[in-house]
């Protein structure tokens, strides 16, 4: 019984129709047997530092990981195969096995890329606006809509940086050379 406590509906943040409404909007991967355990992806390609932070969020590069809902339906599909009244405990192990080491693979992929999408969210909005990022971080927890509708908030309510103005001026060539003449006095 030791591994149902993984598949228990405290476990299961989500119904079921919640995670599959997530998951039907993601693209199926093939199999990969280096990353066997991600069955999904959104088929975002981030886009650089240097696009505008418009054009990034946009493109989806700040949303959300999908590997919270692909964890989710790897218990669904260990709450299936689960037969407590007819399985010993050996058997269930051996049975749950391959998706609890899925779900928790995915949950350390989670745990690594939704800090490091949300500081490249604070690194862009600090540096295309002038606020600080304790002052980003109180504005983000009461904002009520989503990212772009906060972009906008942020276009009406604060200066952009010089940066942000750099980003979009395409430069090309070489820099033209500087010559210093010196002269000495005798």
């Amino acid at each position: 019984m030791g591994y149902y406590r993984f598949v228990k509906e405290d476990s299961i943040h989500h119904s079921k129709e919640v995670v599959m409404s997530y998951i039907n909007k993601l693209k199926p991967l093939k199999y990969n047997r280096f990353l066997w355990w991600k069955t999904h992806t959104d088929g975002i390609e981030p886009l650089g530092k240097r696009a505008s932070l418009k054009d990034r969020i946009l493109n989806g590069d700040f949303n959300p990981s999908t590997y919270y809902w692909q964890a989710q339906l790897s218990l669904y599909t260990a709450k299936e195969k689960l037969d407590l009244r007819k399985d010993d405990t050996q058997y269930q192990v051996e049975k749950l096995q391959l998706d609890l080491a899925r779900y928790r693979r995915l949950m350390d992929d989670f745990e690594k890329e939704e800090p490091a999408r949300l500081n490249s969210l604070y690194d862009a909005f600090t540096s295309s606006f002038q606020i600080t990022r304790e002052h980003l971080q109180e504005e983000l927890l009461d904002w009520p809509s989503d990212i772009i509708g906060f972009y906008n908030y942020c276009l009406l309510k604060y200066n952009t940086t010089s940066s942000a103005n750099r980003k979009n001026e395409k430069k090309r060539g070489r820099p033209k050379k500087i010559s210093y003449v010196i002269q000495n006095e005798i």
